[in-house]
């Protein structure tokens, strides 16, 4: 029944405090109890400090920590495992603040780890959905074997390497052997890079039953060809993150990946409506940058 393990739930929020206090509210309604609830705030100005502080009157579970300064997706998934691995627990389920678990999401992972084996894996992923019920685009887990992926409903787990990070049950455990995830990535791939590490330690999976609704905007996955202008200048993360993420987690060769990006170019010349310059600009120069881009991986003493 998962009794004795000691479970944290990650949650890293930035000015989204009404998104937020739907996430403290599924993550409080969880048929599993035992956890404590962590939540890295960003430094949002929106008044997001006053909602969290409203929730710890009501359940001391819950833990508050202010990074500071804006530090991306990545900085904050960062700097909460490093409390987190610094304390006595198992493992740490992570997650953004616009993410709503179903109320049996984390006694159906617990579950699963304990019918896995709790040090046969080094993480398990949640089913993410978008607010329709269809598997929400931006989650999807890398499945080993695609032959499966049809009969996903009627398989207990499946095997993966990588998934995002709504819904990651991190076996920390694996966790302290390879470190924390890359703070300098801000945002855009830091959870593949740090799932892919996981995996190269141990077997991971896919647990369709344990579900989780990701309330983005829209379900699909805007690239730079089609993004607004005032949104274009984030790409440059996701083009030198990745570039770092094929040489060393996938191990593309140099021709691979300068294909790749060819064919990212070639996307905006045919599908772009306008500054296609500007967009080339910043695909051309994540590229560049991530042929030097080699940031440190911070371990927890």
């Amino acid at each position: 029944d998962g009794s004795s393990l000691n479970i944290a739930i990650l949650v890293v929020t930035y000015n989204r405090k009404n998104l937020l206090y739907e996430n403290i509210s599924a993550i409080r309604k969880q048929s599993y109890i035992k956890y404590d609830y962590y939540i890295c705030d960003n430094a949002s100005t929106d008044g997001t400090h006053q909602i969290v502080a409203h929730a710890i009157n009501k359940d001391k579970r819950i833990k508050y920590y202010n990074t500071g300064a804006n530090l991306g997706g990545a900085g904050g998934f960062a700097y909460g495992l490093k409390i987190i691995l610094k304390e006595k627990y198992d493992f740490c389920w992570v997650m953004d603040d616009d993410a709503i678990p179903d109320k049996d999401a984390l006694w159906e992972l617990v579950n699963a780890a304990e019918k896995i084996g709790y040090r046969e894996f080094s993480f398990l992923a949640s089913y993410v959905l978008w607010t329709d019920g269809t598997l929400c685009k931006m989650n999807q887990c890398s499945i080993l074997n695609a032959d499966t992926w049809e009969n996903k409903e009627c398989l207990d787990v499946l095997p993966i390497d990588r998934c995002s990070f709504v819904g990651c049950f991190i076996n920390l455990y694996y966790a302290k052997k390879i470190g924390l995830p890359i703070k300098e990535f801000f945002i855009y791939g830091d959870d593949a890079e740090y799932t892919l590490r996981l995996s190269n330690c141990n077997k991971a999976f896919w647990i369709p039953k344990s579900k989780v609704i990701h309330k983005m905007p829209s379900n699909s996955r805007i690239g730079i060809a089609e993004a607004p202008l005032e949104r274009i200048s984030r790409y440059k993360y996701e083009y030198r993150n990745r570039v770092y993420i094929y040489r060393n987690r996938d191990k593309l060769s140099w021709g691979k990946i300068i294909y790749i990006y060819i064919k990212e170019c070639v996307k905006v010349l045919i599908r772009s409506q306008n500054s296609k310059c500007i967009r080339l600009r910043v695909i051309i120069g994540g590229l560049i940058k991530g042929i030097r881009f080699s940031p440190e991986i911070e371990m927890v003493e």
